[in-house]
């Protein structure tokens, strides 16, 4: 029981941006100039994604909010050791609102993508998905430093601060 209960949990409250659409990449990657100059975007494109961005907000934050209420929700329940029926109907009121959440996360992506031309797109993706590798090497990078160079790893962390 308690670790259905510690699934549930962790499963409740696993964080939103897990659902950002991976489509994109994070923040508002249109006001980043590289990545801009890299996709063409124009300055009448960067204007109308911002457009579609801040008419999007306010529904974001509301169901961004709707949901971790009901995650607490939740987790009060789990922790209270409330009965089945109690909880299964917390769960689905927690997945209605993610569901909620990622509508409205994918319908401001989708207006987002008519904005760009085809091609300023398959970039998009092409460098989300590039930057997803990358970070996902990191970890096995460092690792590797670590044991072609035990001993620089160990005296830097005896070694005192100044």
């Amino acid at each position: 029981m308690k670790l259905l209960a510690g699934a549930l949990l962790f499963a409740a409250l696993a964080p939103a941006s897990l659902a950002i659409p991976p489509e994109l990449p994070e923040g508002k990657w249109w006001k980043r100039p590289r990545l801009a100059a890299e996709i063409n975007l124009t300055d009448d494109q960067a204007r109308e994604i911002e457009s579609i961005f801040s008419r999007a907000r306010p529904e974001l934050i509301d169901r961004k909010a709707e949901l971790e209420k009901r995650q607490g929700e939740l987790q009060d329940a789990l922790v209270a050791s409330a009965d089945r029926r109690t909880i299964s109907t917390k769960v689905e009121a927690v997945e209605n609102a993610r569901a909620g959440l990622q509508k409205a996360r994918i319908l401001m992506v989708l207006d987002m993508k008519q904005v760009l031309k085809p091609g300023q797109w398959d970039r998009l993706v092409r460098m989300r998905e590039q930057l997803r590798e990358r970070r996902m090497d990191r970890p096995e990078r460092f690792r590797e430093r670590r044991m072609d160079r035990p001993e620089r790893f160990r005296e830097r962390r005896m070694a005192p601060r100044p």
